[in-house]
């Protein structure tokens, strides 16, 4: 999905004195449509579902927007807060679904169950570049590397190691995956620094590798940079409908328990809130707006 386009969208503000506008915006991303379930009569389609693979690329032509900064309320819009909108709507496991017919059951469809489960091992990395340095640049240092790892709207963060080109992190995170093939995991490293963070490389892996292997141990080399690699294990981990193998799971959990802060899963509960009847009215923001 790629749309460029010029547009002409004008905000003001008389209170502030201060008007803003959007001249342009450009987005680039990876939707999935998906038209389900197919029935015997017309339209033939029970519902249609899309949403984006990952976050999209945005960008926004502001206008006057320092001056719009300044009013109360208004200093963090950004266009990363307008790309964490979208995300919240129609980045997985978020996404837009539209029933055809009355029929249709639309809760199956907007909350489906999750493929699988990801298990990523962030174990180490070597060689990282140097990105700190000292003396105006005379003299090179070494990085304080941390990794940012997304699969859909999932979003991982690890510890920071200071000083160390060659850190050990051994953190374990547990991501849901709804889509697959489609879906991949993403990995972004960088050196913490007092203002802006250093790029020290990036990794895409494809799930349907890790799927089929079911368990990965690798080194990984990192791309976009001079050097650095990364290692990493992935674990492919497939839902069962029953908990006939829950003692065996619970088993080797205990074995790891180390490896993660909050502890490994052995099982997915998942809860749909269907409706509410009857609740008590509240007139506390009445309240509070007549005050």
């Amino acid at each position: 999905f790629s749309f460029v386009g010029n547009c002409e969208i004008d905000l003001e503000i008389k209170r502030y004195f201060c008007r803003a506008g959007v001249k342009s915006i450009q987005i680039h991303g990876t939707m999935r449509v998906i038209l389900e379930p197919l029935i015997g009569d017309m339209p033939l389609i029970g519902a249609l579902s899309l949403f984006f693979l990952r976050k999209p690329l945005l960008e926004i032509n502001w206008t006057g927007l320092t001056n719009l900064l300044d009013v109360p309320g208004l200093n963090g819009l950004s266009d990363t807060i307008i790309l964490d909108i979208i995300s919240n709507y129609l980045v997985l496991p978020n996404r837009i679904t539209v029933p055809l017919v009355s029929e249709v059951q639309i809760a199956q469809l907007r909350f489906p169950i999750p493929k699988g489960v990801l298990r990523i091992h962030f174990i180490e990395a070597q060689d990282l570049e140097g990105k700190d340095t000292y003396l105006k640049g005379i003299v090179k240092g070494k990085s304080d590397p941390y990794g940012i790892i997304r699969v859909g709207n999932q979003i991982f963060q690890s510890k920071v190691i200071k000083e160390n080109l060659n850190p050990k992190w051994n953190e374990v995170y547990e991501a849901l995956v709804y889509e697959h093939p489609g879906q991949e995991l993403e990995i972004e490293l960088f050196d913490e620094d007092p203002d802006k963070d250093d790029f020290l490389g990036s990794l895409m892996i494809d799930l349907i590798e890790v799927e089929k292997e079911r368990l990965l141990d690798e080194w990984f080399t990192l791309d976009e940079v001079s050097k650095g690699k990364l290692h990493l294990k992935l674990e492919w981990l497939t839902l069962m409908p029953t908990a006939e193998n829950l003692d065996k799971v619970l088993t080797s959990i205990r074995a790891d328990k180390d490896q993660a802060n909050d502890g490994l899963s052995s099982a997915l509960l998942i809860l749909y809130l269907d409706s509410a009847r009857n609740l008590p009215v509240s007139y506390i923001l009445v309240d509070a707006l007549f005050h």
